[in-house]
Protein backbone atom coordinates (compact mmCIF):
# COMPACT_ATOMS: atom_id res chain seq x y z
CA UNK A 1 0.00 0.00 0.00
CA UNK A 2 1.05 3.19 -1.24
CA UNK A 3 -0.45 5.96 1.24
CA UNK A 4 1.20 8.95 0.09
CA UNK A 5 4.08 10.58 -2.59
CA UNK A 6 6.54 13.60 -2.21
CA UNK A 7 8.40 15.56 -4.39
CA UNK A 8 11.28 16.97 -3.86
CA UNK A 9 12.06 20.11 -5.64
CA UNK A 10 15.42 22.17 -6.23
CA UNK A 11 17.56 23.79 -8.79
CA UNK A 12 18.59 20.82 -9.94
CA UNK A 13 17.25 18.06 -9.18
CA UNK A 14 13.29 16.99 -9.35
CA UNK A 15 12.89 13.89 -7.42
CA UNK A 16 9.76 11.74 -6.49
CA UNK A 17 9.16 9.57 -3.83
CA UNK A 18 6.48 7.24 -2.45
CA UNK A 19 6.09 6.30 0.48
CA UNK A 20 4.45 2.93 2.18
CA UNK A 21 1.58 2.79 5.10
CA UNK A 22 5.14 2.73 7.29
CA UNK A 23 6.76 5.62 5.66
CA UNK A 24 9.21 3.94 4.39
CA UNK A 25 10.12 4.86 0.81
CA UNK A 26 8.99 2.39 -1.31
CA UNK A 27 10.26 3.54 -5.33
CA UNK A 28 11.67 6.65 -6.18
CA UNK A 29 11.74 8.75 -9.63
CA UNK A 30 14.73 11.27 -10.63
CA UNK A 31 14.43 13.63 -13.49
CA UNK A 32 16.92 17.01 -13.71
CA UNK A 33 15.23 20.91 -13.48
CA UNK A 34 14.65 22.29 -16.13
CA UNK A 35 15.66 25.90 -16.72
CA UNK A 36 12.48 27.44 -18.81
CA UNK A 37 8.82 27.56 -16.78
CA UNK A 38 6.70 25.54 -19.20
CA UNK A 39 9.34 22.87 -18.88
CA UNK A 40 9.07 23.07 -15.16
CA UNK A 41 5.64 22.81 -15.02
CA UNK A 42 5.64 19.73 -17.23
CA UNK A 43 8.37 18.49 -15.57
CA UNK A 44 6.60 18.25 -12.11
CA UNK A 45 3.11 17.10 -13.63
CA UNK A 46 4.82 14.39 -14.99
CA UNK A 47 6.29 13.58 -11.88
CA UNK A 48 2.73 13.89 -10.02
CA UNK A 49 1.01 11.41 -12.74
CA UNK A 50 3.94 9.18 -12.04
CA UNK A 51 3.37 9.23 -8.32
CA UNK A 52 -0.77 8.74 -9.09
CA UNK A 53 -0.43 6.28 -11.84
CA UNK A 54 -1.21 3.64 -10.09
CA UNK A 55 -2.59 4.54 -7.17
CA UNK A 56 -5.43 7.29 -8.05
CA UNK A 57 -5.93 10.46 -6.03
CA UNK A 58 -2.78 9.63 -3.86
CA UNK A 59 -1.91 12.60 -2.13
CA UNK A 60 0.84 13.81 -2.96
CA UNK A 61 3.01 17.00 -1.50
CA UNK A 62 5.24 19.79 -2.92
CA UNK A 63 8.78 20.40 -1.27
CA UNK A 64 10.40 23.35 -3.27
CA UNK A 65 12.77 26.09 -2.65
CA UNK A 66 10.67 29.27 -2.24
CA UNK A 67 7.59 30.62 -0.70
CA UNK A 68 4.03 31.20 -2.04
CA UNK A 69 2.93 34.49 -2.10
CA UNK A 70 0.04 34.46 -0.25
CA UNK A 71 -1.58 37.52 -2.11
CA UNK A 72 -1.59 36.84 -5.25
CA UNK A 73 -0.37 32.92 -5.83
CA UNK A 74 2.63 32.96 -7.49
CA UNK A 75 5.83 31.38 -5.76
CA UNK A 76 8.83 33.41 -4.96
CA UNK A 77 12.37 31.27 -5.35
CA UNK A 78 15.79 32.62 -6.82
CA UNK A 79 16.91 29.59 -7.93
CA UNK A 80 14.14 27.72 -10.22
CA UNK A 81 12.33 29.28 -13.04
CA UNK A 82 8.96 29.57 -11.50
CA UNK A 83 9.95 33.09 -9.56
CA UNK A 84 6.56 35.63 -10.34
CA UNK A 85 4.24 32.83 -11.56
CA UNK A 86 1.50 31.37 -10.64
CA UNK A 87 3.40 28.11 -10.19
CA UNK A 88 0.79 26.19 -7.56
CA UNK A 89 -1.88 26.81 -10.09
CA UNK A 90 -0.76 25.67 -13.39
CA UNK A 91 0.74 22.32 -11.83
CA UNK A 92 -2.62 22.01 -10.25
CA UNK A 93 -4.63 22.56 -13.68
CA UNK A 94 -1.80 20.27 -15.47
CA UNK A 95 -2.58 17.39 -13.30
CA UNK A 96 -6.01 18.05 -12.61
CA UNK A 97 -5.72 18.10 -8.61
CA UNK A 98 -4.58 19.90 -5.96
CA UNK A 99 -1.03 19.21 -4.29
CA UNK A 100 -0.22 20.18 -0.83
CA UNK A 101 3.11 22.58 -1.36
CA UNK A 102 5.64 23.20 1.73
CA UNK A 103 8.92 25.43 1.62
CA UNK A 104 11.73 22.37 1.34
CA UNK A 105 13.38 23.67 4.39
CA UNK A 106 9.92 22.88 6.44
CA UNK A 107 9.08 19.59 4.75
CA UNK A 108 12.50 18.62 6.35
CA UNK A 109 11.64 19.98 9.55
CA UNK A 110 8.10 18.17 9.04
CA UNK A 111 10.13 15.15 8.17
CA UNK A 112 12.47 15.44 11.06
CA UNK A 113 9.98 16.41 13.69
CA UNK A 114 8.30 13.16 13.27
CA UNK A 115 10.38 10.68 11.66
CA UNK A 116 13.72 11.99 12.85
CA UNK A 117 15.90 13.65 15.22
CA UNK A 118 13.63 15.92 16.36
CA UNK A 119 10.59 13.45 17.61
CA UNK A 120 9.72 14.82 21.14
CA UNK A 121 6.65 16.99 23.27
CA UNK A 122 7.46 21.05 22.76
CA UNK A 123 8.89 23.04 20.37
CA UNK A 124 11.30 22.05 17.83
CA UNK A 125 13.37 24.06 15.59
CA UNK A 126 14.86 22.44 11.96
CA UNK A 127 18.30 24.41 10.69
CA UNK A 128 19.15 24.13 7.56
CA UNK A 129 22.46 25.39 6.49
CA UNK A 130 23.70 24.98 3.03
CA UNK A 131 23.89 27.65 0.01
CA UNK A 132 21.34 29.95 2.24
CA UNK A 133 19.44 29.18 5.86
CA UNK A 134 16.59 28.49 6.41
CA UNK A 135 14.25 26.14 8.60
CA UNK A 136 11.06 25.61 10.40
CA UNK A 137 8.80 25.33 13.51
CA UNK A 138 7.04 22.44 14.54
CA UNK A 139 5.47 22.26 18.29
CA UNK A 140 4.52 18.66 19.19
CA UNK A 141 5.37 17.73 15.75
CA UNK A 142 3.13 20.20 13.76
CA UNK A 143 4.73 22.82 11.63
CA UNK A 144 3.06 26.11 13.28
CA UNK A 145 0.65 27.76 10.76
CA UNK A 146 0.63 24.84 8.81
CA UNK A 147 4.32 25.60 7.39
CA UNK A 148 2.84 28.95 5.72
CA UNK A 149 3.61 32.27 5.85
CA UNK A 150 7.39 33.41 6.56
CA UNK A 151 8.63 31.80 9.99
CA UNK A 152 11.82 29.56 9.23
CA UNK A 153 12.92 32.52 7.04
CA UNK A 154 16.28 32.27 10.05
CA UNK A 155 18.92 33.44 7.35
CA UNK A 156 16.59 36.95 6.86
CA UNK A 157 17.19 38.09 10.27
CA UNK A 158 19.22 40.99 11.01
CA UNK A 159 22.96 39.45 12.21
CA UNK A 160 23.69 40.52 15.78
CA UNK A 161 25.66 44.00 15.88
CA UNK A 162 28.27 42.72 18.16
CA UNK A 163 29.38 39.82 16.35
CA UNK A 164 29.60 42.45 13.48
CA UNK A 165 31.69 44.82 15.87
CA UNK A 166 33.72 42.00 17.81
CA UNK A 167 35.33 40.96 14.07
CA UNK A 168 35.10 44.38 12.26
CA UNK A 169 32.95 42.76 9.72
CA UNK A 170 31.29 44.54 6.60
CA UNK A 171 27.79 44.90 6.60
CA UNK A 172 26.78 43.32 3.59
CA UNK A 173 23.70 43.26 0.90
CA UNK A 174 21.63 40.09 0.65
CA UNK A 175 20.50 38.26 -1.96
CA UNK A 176 17.27 38.89 -0.66
CA UNK A 177 17.85 42.67 -0.92
CA UNK A 178 18.54 43.65 2.87
CA UNK A 179 21.35 44.75 4.29
CA UNK A 180 22.76 42.45 7.19
CA UNK A 181 20.89 39.47 7.34
CA UNK A 182 22.55 36.30 9.06
CA UNK A 183 22.97 34.71 5.71
CA UNK A 184 25.63 36.46 4.52
CA UNK A 185 27.88 35.28 6.69
CA UNK A 186 26.45 32.16 7.95
CA UNK A 187 25.80 30.27 4.81
CA UNK A 188 28.55 28.11 2.98
CA UNK A 189 28.97 31.62 0.55
CA UNK A 190 29.24 33.34 3.90
CA UNK A 191 31.74 31.50 5.32
CA UNK A 192 33.57 32.04 2.18
CA UNK A 193 33.63 35.62 2.34
CA UNK A 194 34.88 35.66 6.02
CA UNK A 195 38.08 34.03 4.50
CA UNK A 196 38.06 36.99 2.20
CA UNK A 197 37.83 39.73 4.58
CA UNK A 198 39.81 37.87 7.42
CA UNK A 199 42.75 36.42 5.99
CA UNK A 200 42.42 37.62 2.14
CA UNK A 201 42.32 34.05 0.86
CA UNK A 202 39.82 32.81 -1.77
CA UNK A 203 38.85 29.39 -0.14
CA UNK A 204 35.72 27.73 -0.72
CA UNK A 205 33.78 25.93 2.36
CA UNK A 206 34.94 23.11 1.55
CA UNK A 207 38.58 23.80 2.18
CA UNK A 208 37.95 25.65 4.92
CA UNK A 209 36.39 22.62 6.69
CA UNK A 210 39.01 20.32 5.48
CA UNK A 211 41.51 22.79 6.36
CA UNK A 212 41.01 23.67 10.43
CA UNK A 213 44.85 22.42 11.42
CA UNK A 214 45.83 25.70 9.91
CA UNK A 215 45.65 28.76 11.91
CA UNK A 216 44.14 31.01 9.75
CA UNK A 217 41.65 28.65 8.47
CA UNK A 218 40.87 27.97 11.99
CA UNK A 219 40.19 31.58 13.01
CA UNK A 220 37.82 31.51 9.92
CA UNK A 221 36.06 28.30 11.60
CA UNK A 222 35.78 29.86 15.01
CA UNK A 223 34.15 33.30 13.43
CA UNK A 224 31.56 31.15 10.92
CA UNK A 225 30.73 29.34 14.14
CA UNK A 226 30.52 32.71 16.31
CA UNK A 227 27.82 33.85 13.85
CA UNK A 228 25.89 31.13 13.83
CA UNK A 229 25.72 30.34 17.15
CA UNK A 230 24.38 33.82 17.30
CA UNK A 231 21.44 32.98 15.18
CA UNK A 232 20.74 30.21 17.35
CA UNK A 233 20.64 32.22 20.38
CA UNK A 234 18.01 34.89 18.46
CA UNK A 235 16.15 31.24 18.34
CA UNK A 236 16.22 30.33 21.45
CA UNK A 237 15.15 33.53 22.95
CA UNK A 238 11.99 33.79 20.40
CA UNK A 239 10.98 30.16 20.92
CA UNK A 240 12.93 28.39 23.17
CA UNK A 241 13.04 24.89 21.58
CA UNK A 242 14.11 21.84 23.60
CA UNK A 243 16.13 20.20 20.37
CA UNK A 244 17.62 22.21 17.28
CA UNK A 245 18.16 19.63 14.14
CA UNK A 246 20.77 20.53 11.92
CA UNK A 247 20.27 19.50 7.72
CA UNK A 248 22.06 20.84 4.88
CA UNK A 249 25.28 20.30 3.25
CA UNK A 250 27.26 22.66 5.65
CA UNK A 251 25.45 20.14 8.56
CA UNK A 252 28.03 17.00 7.37
CA UNK A 253 30.96 19.02 8.65
CA UNK A 254 33.14 16.87 11.26
CA UNK A 255 32.90 18.17 14.97
CA UNK A 256 29.78 21.17 13.72
CA UNK A 257 27.86 20.18 16.64
CA UNK A 258 30.09 20.34 19.42
CA UNK A 259 31.88 23.75 17.74
CA UNK A 260 28.12 25.39 17.84
CA UNK A 261 27.51 24.04 20.98
CA UNK A 262 30.50 25.81 22.96
CA UNK A 263 30.21 29.34 20.77
CA UNK A 264 26.50 28.97 21.93
CA UNK A 265 27.73 28.17 25.33
CA UNK A 266 30.02 31.52 25.46
CA UNK A 267 27.89 33.63 24.61
CA UNK A 268 23.98 32.33 26.41
CA UNK A 269 22.83 33.49 29.76
CA UNK A 270 24.21 30.82 32.42
CA UNK A 271 22.59 28.74 34.50
CA UNK A 272 19.57 28.61 31.92
CA UNK A 273 18.75 25.46 30.03
CA UNK A 274 20.05 25.29 26.16
CA UNK A 275 18.68 23.13 23.26
CA UNK A 276 19.75 20.06 22.12
CA UNK A 277 21.75 20.25 18.84
CA UNK A 278 21.70 17.37 16.71
CA UNK A 279 21.95 16.32 13.29
CA UNK A 280 19.33 15.35 10.81
CA UNK A 281 18.73 11.67 10.58
CA UNK A 282 15.89 11.46 7.55
CA UNK A 283 18.92 11.63 4.82
CA UNK A 284 17.65 12.40 1.21
CA UNK A 285 14.38 11.62 1.71
CA UNK A 286 13.47 14.27 4.48
CA UNK A 287 12.21 16.96 2.07
CA UNK A 288 9.87 14.48 0.21
CA UNK A 289 8.64 12.55 3.31
CA UNK A 290 7.67 16.02 5.01
CA UNK A 291 5.42 17.33 1.83
CA UNK A 292 4.05 13.39 1.88
CA UNK A 293 3.00 13.93 5.41
CA UNK A 294 1.58 17.31 5.17
CA UNK A 295 -0.55 16.29 2.20
CA UNK A 296 -1.58 12.76 3.88
CA UNK A 297 -2.80 14.87 6.92
CA UNK A 298 -4.66 17.90 4.76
Amino acid sequence: MIRAGGIDLGGTKIEAQKFDAQWNEADRRRTETPNSYSALVAAVTDQVRWLQMDNPGLPVGIAAAGLANPGNGTWIAANLSANGMPFVLDVAKATGGQQTWLNDCRAFTQAEAVFGAGQSKGTMVGLVLGTGIAGGISIDGSLINDGEGQSGEFGHMPIAGAIIAEHNLPILKCGCGRLGCYETYGSGPGMERLAKHLTGRELTSHEIANGRTDTEISRIWEVWCDVNAALILTIVTTVDPRTIVLGGGLSQIPGLVGDLERALGRVAWSDLPLPSIRLGTRGETAAALGAAYAAYHV
